[in-house]
């Protein structure tokens, strides 16, 4: 018997793998002495996918204001630079949801070319309890849907 693929069996380096995209047009600003664009620019290339897909899913702040997101770790691994000037769009999707966590892949992309992809585990966060929460249903539901 094969074992079942989950979620999280996908090449984040694919874009067919991801249904949610954000764009970013590059900057002079994003550049390091070597004329690539610098990690900290792609780390907020990132953040804005995170942030987005979290946004449309309900789970930024939320409409009581209690459903955060924190980063508890993020893995960046860069396979080619990125010059300027130029585009990238930024793929995110969920690859696993946990109680009070999910693991989010992505990959920027250049012309249709993967040029960096990354791991991340946000944590549902209550921000007056100073605490992780589950993840509630709703949003778990839209978080999922975001899925190819």
């Amino acid at each position: 018997m094969t074992a079942a693929k989950t979620v999280a069996d996908f090449d984040p380096a694919d874009p067919a793998n991801f249904a949610f995209w954000t764009e970013e047009r590059l900057r002079y600003a994003d550049l390091d002495p070597l004329s690539h664009v610098n990690n900290n620019a792609i780390g907020e290339f990132l953040e804005n996918g995170r942030v987005g897909l979290f946004r449309a899913s309900g789970g930024d702040g939320g409409a009581d204001g209690n459903v955060w997101w924190v980063v508890r770790r993020l893995e960046i691994d860069f396979a080619r630079e990125i010059l300027f000037p130029g585009i990238v769009r930024t793929g995110t999707r969920v690859a696993k949801l946990g109680t009070t966590s999910c693991t989010i892949r992505q990959g920027v992309f250049v012309d249709g070319e993967c040029r960096v992809t990354s791991t991340t585990i946000g944590v549902c966060f209550d921000p007056v309890g100073r605490k992780s929460v589950p993840i509630p249903l709703e949003i778990r539901g839209l978080l999922a849907s975001h899925q190819p």
